[in-house]
C-alpha cells in the first residue's frame, strides 16, 4: 500500500503545480514542482525520503529515455553523429577529467579518483529542465538540438565514467586499456542490445497487428513495457541500460514513419498515452528534487557554517569551471580546411564562425549547461561502503552535486530569459478561440440549413458547440450578458409578432392564439430566468397536491383502474363534460400544432440572426445559442415535453457538418485570413473532435441494436 500512496501522492503534486502554475505564470514550473517536492516532504510518506537510484532510473529515467528516442530517426542520429559524439562523450569525458582534477586540487584531502567520481556525477545535463525554465523564449533552434542530443546521449557517458572512477576507489589501480574497454562495451553494448531488442519488439507488434482482431489491447500494453524490459536486459548484460532504452525508442520511430497511414487508431492512441506519460514523468522529475532536498538540508546543518561555505563555493567554482569549457567547446572552429569538406554538426548546431551570432549561440548553449535530477540519482547511487570501508565523504559528494544542480537552474532561470527574446507566436489564443468560435458557427449553421426536424437540430447544434473552449452550462454568465437580454426580447417580439400575423390567423382559431400569447407573455414578464422563490414554490405546490388528493378521496378515484372507470362512466352519462374533453383535447392539439409551427419559425429566425453576424465578421455569437437554447425550453413547457433526451443523430450528419468546419478553415487560408500554424491546430482539433464523435455515435448505436435484440 505504501507504493500506491507513494504514487497517488506524485500524482496530486502534478496536478497541484498545474493549478498553482495558472496564478504564477512568470515562475518556471520547474521551481513550482521543486517547491511543491520541498512541501511533501513533510508527510508521512516522504519523511526522510532518501532517492533509491535503481528504482528512479529503471520507473522514470528509463521510460523518458525511451520517449526521447522515439523522437529521433536514424537518418538525424547519422547527419549529427560528430556533433553527438563531440558533446556528449567528448565534451563530456574532457569536463569530467578537468573538473576532477581541478577539485582534486582544491579539495588535498580527497584523492583523485574520489573527485573523478564527483565530477562524473556532475556532467549529465537535462534539457528537460531548460524548456522548463525558458518557456515564453525563443531558443535558438541550432542550440535546442544540441542541448536535446547532449542530453539524450551524455548521461551514460557520466553513468560509465562514474563506474569506472568507483572500480578504482574499491581496486585501487587503473588501467586506460582495462577502462576504454569497459567504456567501448557498455556504450557500444548498450545501443546494440537496444536496438536488436527494437527490432525484435517491433517486428512482434506488427505481426500481431495484421493479425488480433482488437490490436489495441495487446500492442500497446507491449509498447508499455518495453523500456523497462529492456533496461533491465542490457543493465543484466552489463550494458547501458540508458542508450538501450534511446536505442529502442529510435527503432519504434522508425517503425512509426514506415507504418505511415496504416494502424492509425493504435498509432494515435498509443502517442496520446506515451506524451501523457512523459508529462507526468517530466514533472515527477522536479518532485522528487523537492521532495530530496530536506535530507541534503540535514546533511549541510550538520557540517556546520564553515564547511557550509567552503562546500558551496567549491560548487560555484565548479559549475563556473564547466560554464566556460562549454562555451569555449561550442566556439571552437570546425571550419578549417580538413572539416570543411564535411557536413560538420557544429554548424549545423552553432552556426559558422564567421556569423556574428555564433558567440551568442555558444554562450546560450554554455548557461543552458543544467543539471538535473539524473545527477542526483547517480549521487545517491554511491555505495555506503567500498573495499570493505565506509565510502569516504559520501554526504559531501551529494551535497555539492545538490547545489551545482540548483546553482545551474538558478544562473539559467535569471539570465536565459534575459538574453534570448522573447517567443513571437504566429497567432495569439485570443485569436485561435475567436477563429474556433467562427469556425464552429459557420458549420453548425450550413449543416443546419439541411436538417427541418428540431429535435436532431437541437441535439446536433448542442453537440457541435461544445467544441467550442467555453462552460456552456452556467446559467448566471448566460443571462448577464446584454446580447443575450436583447436577443431574447427581440425572439420573444418575433414570436408574439408571429402568431398575430395573417397566416397563423387564418389557421388557427383566436382561443388558440390568445391562450398561446398569454403563455408566451407570462414568460416574457417573468425574465429570462421564468424562476419563483423556492418557500413560494412549496407552498403553490403543496396546496394543488392537496386539493387533488381531497377530491380524489371524496369521490373514490384513487388507483388507475378507478379512474379509467370513472372517466368511462363521466363520459357516457355527462354530455357537457364529454363536450369540454373533446374542446380541450381540440384545443391542446391546435396549441401542439401551433407551438411547432412557432418552433420551425424560431430556428428560422435565430439562423438568420447567426448568418448576419457571420457575414459582419463577428466571432462572440455564443448569445445566439443560449436564446436559442432559452426558446427550446419555452417550447418544451407548452408541450409539455420535460424528457431531457437528445434526438439520434446520423453519422452522416456529423461528418458533413466537420467537413464544414475544414472548409471554414482552408476558405481561410487561401484568404489569408488564417495562418497555416492556426490551420494546423483547427485541423487537428476538428479531427480529435470527429474521432470522438463517431465513436460516440457508434457506441450509442451500438447500445440500441443491443436493446432491440434483448
Amino acid at each position: 500500500m505504501t507504493t500506491l500512496y507513494t504514487l497517488a501522492l506524485l500524482l496530486i503534486g502534478v496536478i497541484a503545480t498545474n493549478i498553482i502554475k495558472e496564478f504564477i505564470p512568470k515562475i518556471p514550473e520547474a521551481f513550482i514542482l521543486i517547491a511543491v517536492g520541498v512541501v511533501m516532504s513533510f508527510t508521512s510518506i516522504f519523511k526522510n525520503f532518501e532517492l533509491e537510484p535503481e528504482f528512479f532510473m529503471l520507473m522514470i529515467i528509463a521510460p523518458i529515455m525511451f520517449i526521447d528516442g522515439q523522437k529521433q530517426s536514424f537518418a538525424k542520429i547519422k547527419q549529427r553523429f560528430e556533433g553527438i559524439w563531440l558533446l556528449s562523450v567528448v565534451l563530456a569525458v574532457m569536463t569530467t577529467l578537468i573538473v576532477g582534477i581541478i577539485t582534486n586540487h582544491i579539495e588535498v584531502t580527497w584523492t583523485l579518483p574520489l573527485a573523478i567520481t564527483l565530477a562524473a556525477i556532475i556532467t549529465p545535463t537535462d534539457a528537460v529542465a531548460v524548456k522548463s525554465l525558458t518557456a515564453g523564449t525563443d531558443m535558438p533552434e541550432g542550440v535546442g538540438e544540441a542541448l536535446e542530443l547532449e542530453s539524450l546521449f551524455n548521461d551514460a557517458t557520466g553513468l560509465v565514467m562514474l563506474d569506472l572512477a568507483l572500480s578504482v576507489l574499491s581496486q585501487g589501480t587503473f588501467s586506460v586499456v582495462h577502462g576504454l574497454e569497459h567504456f567501448f562495451f557498455v556504450a557500444i553494448g548498450g545501443v546494440l542490445v537496444g536496438t536488436v531488442l527494437g527490432f525484435l519488439i517491433v517486428t512482434l507488434r506488427v505481426n500481431l497487428q495484421q493479425r488480433a482482431s482488437n490490436p489495441e489491447t495487446t500492442i500497446i500494453p507491449i509498447s508499455l513495457l518495453t523500456p523497462f524490459a529492456v533496461y533491465l536486459l542490457a543493465e543484466h548484460i552489463g550494458t547501458s541500460g540508458i542508450l538501450a532504452v534511446v536505442a529502442t525508442g529510435m527503432v519504434h520511430n522508425w517503425e512509426s514513419s514506415r507504418l505511415r497511414l496504416t494502424s492509425t487508431t493504435v498509432q494515435l492512441t498509443s502517442r496520446t498515452i506515451w506524451q501523457t506519460i512523459a508529462d507526468v514523468l517530466n514533472d515527477i522529475v522536479f518532485l522528487i528534487l523537492g521532495i530530496s532536498l530536506p535530507s541534503v538540508w540535514l546533511s549541510i546543518t550538520k557540517l556546520g557554517v564553515s564547511a557550509t561555505l567552503q562546500l558551496t563555493a567549491l560548487s560555484v567554482l565548479i559549475y563556473v569551471i564547466m560554464l566556460i569549457l562549454r562555451y569555449f567547446w561550442a566556439l571552437r572552429d570546425n571550419n578549417n580546411k580538413q572539416n570543411r569538406r564535411k557536413s560538420n554538426s557544429f554548424t549545423l548546431f552553432f552556426g559558422d564562425r564567421n556569423n556574428k551570432q555564433h558567440k551568442f549561440y555558444a554562450r546560450i548553449f554554455a548557461i543552458s549547461g543544467v543539471h538535473g535530477t539524473v545527477t542526483l540519482a547517480m549521487a545517491f547511487s554511491l555505495p555506503y561502503k567500498i573495499a570493505g570501508h565506509a565510502f569516504p565523504y559520501r554526504e559531501t559528494l551529494i551535497i555539492v552535486a545538490t547545489l551545482v544542480i540548483l546553482i545551474s537552474m538558478l544562473v539559467s532561470a535569471i539570465v536565459l530569459p534575459l538574453q534570448l527574446p522573447a517567443k513571437i507566436e504566429s497567432y495569439t489564443v485570443t485569436d485561435l478561440n475567436q477563429t474556433r468560435d467562427k469556425m464552429i458557427d459557420y458549420a453548425s449553421l450550413k449543416i443546419l440549413d439541411h436538417v427541418s426536424d428540431h429535435n436532431i437540430r437541437e441535439t446536433l447544434s448542442t453537440q457541435l458547440q461544445s467544441q467550442k473552449n467555453k462552460l456552456f452550462m452556467m446559467d448566471d454568465r448566460k443571462n448577464a450578458s446584454p446580447q443575450f437580454l436583447e436577443l431574447l426580447a427581440d425572439t420573444q417580439d418575433f414570436a408574439l409578432a408571429y402568431i398575430h400575423s395573417d397566416s397563423i390567423t387564418q389557421t388557427y382559431s383566436p382561443n388558440v392564439i390568445g391562450i398561446y400569447a398569454k403563455v408566451l407573455q407570462r414568460t416574457r414578464n417573468n425574465g429570462p430566468k421564468q424562476t419563483m422563490s423556492f418557500k413560494h414554490q412549496l407552498k403553490r405546490t403543496l396546496r394543488r397536491y392537496a386539493r387533488e388528493t381531497t377530491w380524489h378521496i371524496a369521490n373514490g378515484v384513487i388507483t388507475r383502474a378507478q379512474r379509467e372507470r370513472f372517466r368511462k362512466n363521466k363520459l357516457a352519462t355527462d354530455s357537457t363534460f364529454a363536450a369540454n374533453i373533446k374542446k380541450w383535447t381540440d384545443t391542446r392539439d391546435e396549441l401542439i400544432a401551433l407551438n411547432n409551427d412557432l418552433t420551425h419559425a424560431t430556428d428560422i429566425y435565430l439562423d438568420d440572426k447567426l448568418r448576419e453576424r457571420l457575414d459582419a465578421k463577428h466571432n462572440d455569437n455564443d448569445h445566439i445559442y443560449f436564446v436559442r437554447e432559452a426558446m427550446n425550453r419555452f417550447f418544451n413547457r407548452v408541450k409539455r415535453d420535460y424528457k431531457d433526451e437528445s434526438a439520434p443523430v446520423s453519422s452522416a450528419l456529423y461528418i458533413q457538418a466537420f467537413q464544414y468546419e475544414y472548409d471554414f478553415v482552408q476558405q481561410g487560408v487561401s484568404g489569408g485570413s488564417i495562418v497555416q500554424t492556426m490551420a494546423s491546430t483547427l485541423f487537428k482539433e476538428i479531427n480529435q473532435a470527429q474521432m470522438l464523435q463517431l465513436d460516440q455515435t457508434e457506441q450509442f448505436d451500438t447500445d440500441d441494436y443491443t436493446e432491440s435484440k434483448i
